[in-house]
């Protein structure tokens, strides 16, 4: 059992000062909040080119451009159902981006929480995953990545409550269900499955044993494929049997399935240029993220990998695939491609503070939050408000 989780056994326990009350009231005030910053800049109406796209599949459960994107449009379906007294069908598919928003930031805080103990760190963290560029903006108007990102903090706080488990079915149950989120999360966004590597790395790392379960290891890998194959199923049925009235292509077909899902008509836009280059590339679109913070990532990493060593198996690889995919893809867009590596930097930043507090805490043998962990949350968070007008501006749609 890790420092963490002794210490978070504490806090379920009172016997820190936040108790169990913190576990909730931060991720839900985070939340809160990034919910009123994304409402405050949302999107009226309708939109254009992928956003229009999607405002109209969405109500109409059919099929958008390659991948097809079904776990979207089905849950853009259901948002079109349940929000429809809110206002019309284009509206109420940027209001899910808002929400959609409010869960990554709220999850994240808790994610925090369980990898560091530490409820003001999740409250500091929480807040600058609610201030992020890339957050913020793609919480105004219908996007597929909002969802990615829900998706992907899900995930880690999914896989950070197995490890944290005892051994025993309730502690599979966390494994299963991390499986049906990333098979839904396939059938969202592509980019899931450059997250494969560093799930297999974290699954081994935290439970050698796992690997002489071929009968658990089966149900996992049937918790991924059965909700992928049964979301993607979605193409064929409404461009077929249940024809809706925007179809891409034919996914009715097989030929037609496989262009669509595997997104073929984008492999001509990859440019694996120089290492040199897309370094500076990545430096660049994550400075746009989080600022100068950018130059404490690979310190962050390195604490990350000493403090939490399969948390780091975890995240590091998926950082990485995951910038090379953005710094060779061409879209015009390409900054919504940072939103993982953002969110997991953020992360690494929880922990390389929490490893900063405790320092402080040895020194001064004091307990409760160590000022340099409210200062470190501070300086996370800079970087963030910085002139907020012009921040603002930037992503407001309203």
């Amino acid at each position: 059992m890790t420092v963490a989780d002794a210490r978070n056994r504490a806090v379920g326990s009172g016997i820190l000062s936040f108790g169990r009350l913190s576990a909730v009231v931060v991720p839900v005030a985070v939340a809160g909040v990034a919910f009123a910053l994304a409402r405050a800049a949302l999107l009226p109406g309708l939109g254009l080119w992928d956003t229009a796209e999607l405002q109209v599949v969405g109500p109409l459960m059919g099929t958008a451009h390659p991948t097809g994107y079904p776990t979207y449009v089905l849950l853009a379906w259901l948002a079109s159902v349940v929000l429809q007294p809110l206002g019309e069908p284009a509206f109420r598919v940027n209001l899910l981006a808002a929400l959609l928003a409010a869960a990554t930031a709220g999850l994240v805080a808790h994610l925090v929480r369980r990898l560091t103990g530490r409820p003001v760190l999740a409250l500091g963290v929480g807040l600058a995953v609610a201030t992020l560029p890339v957050v913020w903006r793609l919480g105004t108007h219908a996007d597929v990545h909002g969802l990615h990102g829900a998706f992907l903090a899900l995930l880690l706080v999914l896989l950070v409550e197995w490890e944290s488990r005892e051994t025993g079915r309730v502690r599979d149950r966390w494994l299963v269900a991390a499986g049906v989120t990333y098979g839904l999360s396939i059938g969202n966004q592509g980019l899931t499955l450059l997250l494969a590597l560093g799930i297999a790395l974290f699954v081994v790392a935290a439970d050698r044993a796992i690997l002489r379960r071929p009968r658990f290891l089966a149900a996992c890998a049937l918790a991924v494929a059965v909700p992928a194959a049964l979301i993607y199923l979605e193409l064929p049925l409404r461009a077929g049997l249940f024809r809706a009235p925007l179809v891409y292509g034919h996914p009715e077909t097989l030929g037609g399935f496989l262009y669509v899902v595997s997104g073929v008509q984008f492999a001509a836009t990859f440019d694996t240029g120089g290492l040199l280059g897309r370094l500076v590339e990545a430096g660049a679109s994550m400075r746009g993220q989080v600022g100068l913070l950018v130059l404490l990532v690979p310190v962050a990493a390195a604490v990350t990998a000493v403090r939490r060593p399969r948390y780091a198996l975890l995240t590091i690889p998926t950082f990485l695939l995951t910038a090379w995919f953005a710094t060779a893809y061409v879209n015009a867009e390409i900054d919504r491609y940072w939103l993982g590596p953002s969110l997991i930097t953020l992360s690494w930043f929880a922990i390389a503070a929490d490893a900063v507090g405790d320092g402080w805490r040895t020194l001064t043998r004091s307990r409760g939050a160590a000022p340099l962990e409210i200062a470190a949350c501070l300086i996370i968070l800079a970087p963030l408000l910085v002139d907020p007008g012009a921040r603002f501006a930037a992503v407001d749609r309203s």
